[in-house]
């Protein structure tokens, strides 16, 4: 019978941990090594909803894109969303393993795919490991032919199935040379700008970073956190069914995207609303007192 000490040992060559960031954690996190696996099921984050489900689905082990045990935790108790559900996978006896940034970086991993469905071309990392590597955070490449923004959005969007895209630049822009980093990875802007690249894709931007990209004529495009990760996800289902044909895997079906989306339809633009809106009125100073 396969173990969760087997599935490890794949899951370390497949996305060594030597690729993980420092502040990360990475690894199994929860569960015992020589406990049997028949059941696998992948998600990008362990909600209460995904254990239930797990629970349900009689899993032994869940690979889990994201670290359950991300801070350091000094109780464990079902005061907590995070207690209760850490609570309910240890009582069920799942395991739980969790590759994050390694698999962000691995050779196989999530910005690799990403460059490789976009027909990126001379694919090299971002932020290389260390001088030289062929491994490291996020990808650059370029497209074999240049495009304009307007097209390239819908082949961002395309690829993962992001129901809403935010961007930064012109539409007509033209966009060759590309960075990809999946998540909230917008502290490798500069990375971006050092190697040249007039677009970068990413899930999650701060506002100041949005400003800097477009100071800097970078083009950014935000697919969003959960877009840009969990195709992956699914394909690392994929890859583990393969590795043990014997174990049932699957991906969760019962994560969803946490943000939907509202469109404004009277919306408009800052910009219009301050030269249509009138100024505001400007009370008389009360005689007697300071102005």
């Amino acid at each position: 019978m396969l173990t969760v000490s087997e599935v490890s040992s794949f899951l370390n060559s497949f996305a060594p941990p030597a690729l993980a960031e420092s502040w990360d954690n990475t690894g199994l996190l929860i569960g015992r090594e020589s406990a049997e696996v028949s059941v696998v099921m992948t998600c990008l984050t362990i909600t209460p909803d995904v254990a239930h489900e797990a629970v349900r689905e009689r899993v032994q082990l869940i690979v889990s894109h994201h670290p359950i045990l991300f801070r350091a935790v000094r109780q464990m108790t079902d005061r907590t969303t995070e207690g209760a559900t850490l609570l309910r996978l240890i009582e069920a006896g799942i395991a739980v393993y969790c590759p994050h940034t390694a698999f962000d970086s691995a050779p196989q991993g999530i910005n690799q795919g990403i460059a490789a469905a976009l027909h990126l071309q001379d694919i090299a990392p971002l932020r290389p490991s260390v001088p030289g590597a062929i491994v490291g955070a996020g990808r650059i490449g370029r497209l074999p032919q240049p495009l304009v923004l307007s097209e390239f959005l819908p082949m961002v969007g395309v690829i993962l199935n992001a129901e809403r895209i935010e961007y930064s630049g012109d539409p007509t822009g033209q966009v060759s040379r590309v960075a990809v980093a999946c998540g909230a990875a917008d502290d490798l802007l500069p990375d971006a700008i050092r190697c040249d690249c007039d677009t970068f894709v990413t899930g999650e931007s701060r506002l100041h970073t949005v400003l800097e990209a477009r100071s800097r004529g970078v083009q950014l495009i935000l697919a969003g956190h959960f877009s840009s990760e969990r195709p992956a996800v699914e394909q690392l289902a994929e890859v583990i069914a393969g590795q043990f044909r014997e174990t049932r895997v699957f991906a969760s079906r019962s994560e969803r995207n946490p943000l939907q989306v509202w469109h404004n339809p009277g919306a408009s633009p800052a910009s219009d609303r301050i030269s249509q809106n009138p100024q505001p009125h400007q009370p008389e100073t009360p005689s007697g007192t300071c102005s």
